[in-house]
């Protein structure tokens, strides 16, 4: 149905996951392609995170009792078959539970890990990339960079910020961001929905959420989720046709 002329980035077979033998996800088929800006929408327990980090197959890093049926492949390859360290730099996965991790790490320590780099000799990329997140005031001077260095001192939002530098310093071809952008405000969705804008070039865009219409006039597919089952998988008009149709009344 998508830019069936292309051979697709990631590939979706037939798959179905099981944790401590309960079926999470019920034979998912999907193909997503280049320039692909993705919403998943769901309900809680529908499936959304469970899919989003079977990709990069860190659901068995989480849980125990994990296991798939079916094939996921990226650029043609099984995802478990390929190095971590490399599909994850491909694709990076954000969800919320990882502010709070920031609280037991310090920013020259995360930025080391994460981008091999320090405050201190920022790229003029990232540089860039800061200043439209609005984070260089954190790095502007030595005293900045001694109190941000805590990351407790940061706020939510600017922690946020952030984690999205990270992952877009990273330049991956897909972005996955689980339910992450759902509890900002309108001012800083705004912000970071240009920031995002401006690199969906050559590149796939997944967003996760149970909050549908905030992401609508970024996204140009829409694939929904129930009880670990895709229901609708189409272009965003067609499914405000059939939610105006009242055809998901029961999600």
């Amino acid at each position: 149905m998508y830019f069936e002329e292309e051979k697709p980035i990631i590939e979706i077979r037939d798959f179905s996951l099981y944790m401590n033998n309960r079926e999470v996800l019920k034979s998912i088929n999907l193909n997503l392609y280049n320039n692909e800006s993705v919403l998943i929408y769901g309900e809680r327990n529908s499936g959304k995170s469970a899919l989003l980090r079977s990709f990069v197959h860190l659901n068995e890093e989480l849980f125990s009792n994990v296991y798939g049926k079916g094939d996921i492949k990226y650029r043609g390859k099984d995802v478990r078959e390929q190095d971590k360290r490399y599909l994850r730099s491909n694709i990076t996965y954000t969800e919320p539970q990882y502010l709070q991790n920031l609280n037991y790490i310090s920013l020259k320590e995360l930025l080391k890990v994460s981008l091999g780099i320090t405050p201190q000799n920022l790229s003029y990329e990232h540089i860039s990339l800061l200043k439209k997140l609005d984070l260089m005031d954190k790095f502007i001077d030595l005293k900045s960079l001694k109190y941000y260095n805590d990351l407790s001192n940061w706020s939510s939002a600017d922690k946020l910020s952030l984690l999205l530098f990270v992952s877009l310093a990273q330049n991956p071809k897909v972005f996955m961001f689980d339910s992450i952008l759902d509890h900002i405000d309108d001012v800083l969705l705004k912000k970071i929905k240009d920031v995002i804008l401006d690199i969906n070039q050559n590149r796939i865009l997944i967003f996760a959420t149970r909050n549908l219409f905030r992401y609508l006039d970024i996204c140009n597919r829409i694939i929904v989720l129930k009880e670990g089952k895709i229901v609708f998988d189409s272009i965003p008009k067609e499914f405000i046709i059939n939610f105006k149709q009242n055809n998901f009344k029961n999600l």
